[in-house]
């Protein structure tokens, strides 16, 4: 069998996982992004055949944030510039569900090594840390909540996967590491300073991520907007 041949034998030995919630009229967004909208523009018993028209921010959904979207003298780095594939590959699983954080709490450096001691896992070079609060299964149903609030991380955590050298950071609220509450955001260390700046990619708004063991295999693309600041994105989690 050949190399192609058998990485698909492998992929359908494996549990899929969608990491991804539905894009639907109402869904939580960034406060300051406009809506998403799904027109059924083209009908069966009008036209002969079925298609919606959509109009959204790049930031929507599970989505992804290129460098260009906060740091100015980056903008040539923008979504339709990056590898195709800078989202495919291992990722490493910070499962923090349990602590049940609140509005504005923050995970700490301290917080992260202490996990990688108690699960014998490490998020090194390469590889794209998700960080599930459980935010996402508690609160997606509400959306002017899940939108105006959450929990972050500080500054040192930023810095512990800026050098180690990871290619990405996901979490399941809508700015990752930024905490809010009621509305206003805490630091964005990751967006201003340590991540974006230097080329690691943000990833929003993750679902599922309570159904991963501690390593999966992620595949995940963002739309060739030209210009873009970020994409929607369908990321598949393998293992």
């Amino acid at each position: 069998m050949d190399r192609v041949g058998q990485l698909a034998e492998l992929l359908r030995s494996m549990t899929a996982v969608d990491l991804a919630p539905r894009l639907e009229r109402g869904m939580p967004r960034y406060p300051a992004h406009p809506h998403l909208i799904i027109d059924p523009t083209v009908t069966h018993e009008r036209h002969g055949y079925y298609c919606q028209s959509l109009s959204m921010p790049e930031h929507i959904g599970c989505h992804v944030d290129a460098p260009a979207h906060t740091v100015p003298k980056l903008m040539d780095s923008t979504v339709d510039t990056l590898p195709v594939d800078q989202l495919v590959g291992p990722a490493v699983v910070y499962n923090f569900s349990h602590r049940d954080l609140q509005p504005g709490q923050t995970l700490t450096a301290d917080d992260f090594l202490a996990y990688e001691r108690e699960h014998g896992v490490q998020a090194g070079p390469g590889d794209m840390p998700l960080v599930c609060f459980g935010w996402h299964r508690r609160h997606w149903g509400s959306p002017g909540f899940y939108e105006r609030n959450q929990p972050g991380m500080d500054e040192k955590v930023t810095v512990l996967f800026a050098e180690r050298g990871v290619r990405a950071v996901g979490a399941d609220t809508i700015a990752c590491e930024i905490p809010f509450e009621k509305g206003v955001a805490g630091d964005a260390p990751g967006h201003r300073k340590h991540w974006l700046p230097n080329g690691i990619l943000i990833v929003e708004c993750l679902a599922q991520l309570e159904k991963l063991p501690l390593r999966a295999f992620l595949v995940a693309a963002p739309l060739p907007i030209h210009n873009g600041s970020g994409s929607p994105l369908r990321p598949i989690a393998y293992f």
